[in-house]
């Protein structure tokens, strides 16, 4: 198999030799049922639009009025459909009527993206030999899936897609699942879109009140208590006490609570800035949709969650040429690298924070250093058409397998 670099050089005749074979052969129904937008949700919108680009018939199964379904435009070509509510996690007949009607509809390779569905999934594909089913990890596994009843389920998987080295391990630890089952498939960006070149930076820093002068450290995420935006503020706090420049900071904090949830963390946090004199450093700036302009417009970005499995986020800081700090775990490790691309903190660890950011403010060529090292590396390992290139590669094994079966 090639590696990410050696199929970028080729990708495009390769890509569209793969969408040929594969257009008259297959009919693709993804699942994500879930009322957030977050990066699942970014990745399942995105996936779905660049499928649906090639030709290849695609369904979104999604809820009723989730931001996934009004992320995916009807123009994109992919067809969407609605449910109400999302199944048990086993054996849900309701669900078993909509599968079964996905079938009848001719979709015969099913990519789900949650894998506490699996148990009302995988039962009723069993029936249905020539359907593939494909199972997307986004998270960490914090629960064992060990049992017998577990192990009948995954291995009706075809395969089981991870986005980096260290989520294969947690499945293979946590999960009885074959390991020649288990895809390492990495995200991917479009550079075309994420270019420094292309976006107008001081724009961006002047709706912030930031000037040429100012330091603009900023991260973006869900306000939540698990990414980490109480630890981030109090981070700011220090640096601010401990400046002789501190009107020269501006924080930024993107994101929003999740939608229909009112869980008054946001409060609390404009509460807390208000409690360090911050007002005016400190800036919540919501939901941004022009993600590339925020994150050339930071200095610096950070994300101090708890624990992320990935963090799509921090591979478009590196994309616009941002250092980044982000919490250790998940597969923090495999984004920095040798603290070529960025430094890791410890996670909910505000003086750490502190200190490292103070460490790359004290040092702007390796920050330079930092963000081409890092735009480089991202463009090298995270493209958008060789992502899309391996999940139609896998798309296509995993039906050429189920074929040669129903063969014999």
């Amino acid at each position: 198999m090639l590696s990410n670099s050696e199929l970028k050089l080729s990708i495009s005749p390769k890509l569209a030799d793969l969408t040929d074979a594969l257009k008259d052969q297959v009919k693709v129904l993804v699942i994500c049922l879930t009322q957030s937008w977050g990066g699942l949700e970014q990745v399942v919108a995105e996936d779905v639009i660049d499928l649906a680009k090639t030709g290849v018939r695609v369904r979104l199964l999604c809820l009723r009025g989730s931001p996934l379904s009004e992320h995916v435009p009807e123009t994109s070509g992919v067809e969407i459909e609605r449910i109400d509510e999302a199944p048990r996690e086993n054996f849900d007949f309701g669900f078993r009527s909509v599968i079964r009607y996905q079938i009848g509809e001719g979709y015969n390779l099913i990519h789900c993206h949650q894998p506490q569905f699996l148990g009302s999934l995988a039962p009723w594909v069993f029936s249905h030999q020539d359907v593939v089913l494909i199972l997307s990890n986004h998270f960490m596994v914090s629960e064992t899936r060990l049992g017998p009843v577990d192990r009948l389920f995954l291995n009706r998987l075809d395969a089981l897609v991870v986005n980096s080295e260290t989520l294969k391990e947690n499945v293979l630890q946590s999960y009885a699942v074959r390991r020649k089952a288990v895809r390492v498939i990495h995200l991917g960006l479009d550079y075309q879109v994420f270019d420094p070149d292309r976006v107008e930076v001081k724009k961006q820093r002047a709706i912030w009140g930031a000037d040429d002068d100012t330091i603009v450290i900023g991260m973006v995420g869900r306000v939540d208590p698990h990414k980490g935006q109480a630890t981030f503020i109090k981070a700011a706090a220090g640096l601010v006490v401990r400046s002789q420049t501190a009107d020269k900071f501006k924080f930024v904090i993107v994101g929003e609570e999740t939608r229909g949830v009112d869980s008054g963390y946001l409060e609390e946090l404009k509460k807390m800035v208000a409690d360090f004199h911050l007002e005016n450093h400190i800036h919540f700036a919501g939901f941004q949709e022009n993600i590339p302009e925020v994150m050339s417009a930071f200095d610096l970005f950070v994300m101090p969650s708890k624990q992320e499995s990935f963090g799509l986020v921090a591979i478009e800081a590196m994309a616009m040429e941002c250092p980044i700090l982000i919490s250790k775990g998940g597969s923090a490790h495999e984004i920095v690298g040798p603290e070529e691309f960025g430094l890791l903190i410890r996670p909910e660890d505000a003086f750490d924070l502190q200190r490292q950011l103070r460490s790359l403010l004290n040092d702007p060529d390796r920050r330079m250093r930092m963000g081409k090292k890092a735009r480089a590396h991202a463009m090298q390992s995270y493209d958008k058409n060789v992502r899309l290139y391996r999940v139609l590669e896998l798309y296509e094994r995993c039906l050429r397998r189920r074929q040669l079966r129903k063969s014999l």
